[in-house]
């Protein structure tokens, strides 16, 4: 797949950046799943890109495929721990507040974007919503693209794996 540009509304820029939090909170997540070295382009580099643009009314980014993969998946990840988070157990004031999330930095990435769910426990939800509306027109505008050409064909094996001399 070649890069993708995404053009979102400072809505869908937030809740782009709360995945992109979410994400880079995971241990190991930038870091390449055979090699173990870090990855040449991960969502922290999204989040530098997109981070300027959150006051503006529609901000630009772009994605390959990898980016896209995680930023996918970092939605899935922070749709869950939104629905959870009214449950979590909330942190003294001396502490900063907030819950304790599972994931570091994502409970004052959450209070930071979205400053109802301060208020409003419950609001964490209505986030989660949003947040799973636009990974569906992700998932929709991903589907609709022409699948990737494949570089080279493969070499046909027959079903015998095991060849002799």
């Amino acid at each position: 797949m070649p890069q993708i540009e995404l053009q979102l509304r400072q809505e869908e820029a937030k809740l782009v950046f709360l995945a992109a939090a979410y994400h880079l909170g995971r241990p190991g997540s930038e870091l390449d799943t055979l090699t173990k070295q870090p990855v040449e382009h991960g969502l922290a580099e999204l989040a530098r890109e997109l981070q300027p643009q959150l006051h503006l009314a529609v901000a630009t980014v772009r994605l390959d495929e990898a980016q896209t993969r995680r930023l996918l998946s970092g939605m899935l990840g922070s749709i869950t721990e939104l629905k959870a988070y009214p449950m979590l157990q909330p942190r003294p004031a001396e502490d900063g507040g907030g819950r304790r999330s599972s994931v570091p930095g994502f409970d004052r990435s959450l209070r930071h974007l979205f400053p109802e769910v301060e208020e409003d426990v419950e609001s964490a939800i209505e986030v989660a919503e949003r947040m799973l509306m636009l990974k569906r027109r992700l998932d929709e505008r991903l589907a609709a693209l022409p699948p990737p050409a494949d570089p080279a064909p493969k070499e046909r094996r027959g079903f015998w794996p095991f060849r002799h001399g």
